[in-house]
């Protein structure tokens, strides 16, 4: 997982990419077989040990998604960043805001 935190002004803009390949379990193989659904499902972002955003996803995210949020924030605080597929595997990441 890729992040970039930065602040300005006393707003922190986090950029996140996830490389995963989010298939919806709809589309068939180049043999006729249906490529089984795994998706990131739920994320969960900290901020200083504390929840600052959850989110709830489904089988429509893209390969390798990108997120962008901003909040109210400086510089040295520390992210931590928590993803769960549907086949249970997790992606977490930590960042400090630069």
């Amino acid at each position: 997982m890729r992040i970039l935190a930065t602040e300005s002004g006393g707003i922190v803009s986090v950029k996140v990419i996830i490389p995963h390949p989010n298939e919806s379990g709809s589309r068939k193989d180049e043999s006729g077989s249906i490529v089984p659904a795994n998706f990131v499902k739920e994320g969960m972002v900290m901020l200083n040990g504390k929840p600052l955003l959850e989110l709830q996803l489904g089988p429509s995210v893209s390969k390798n998604p990108f997120f962008q949020f901003k909040f109210a924030g400086k510089k040295g605080d520390k992210l931590s960043l928590r993803f769960l597929d549907s086949s249970n595997q997790e992606y977490s990441a930590e960042a400090a805001v630069v």
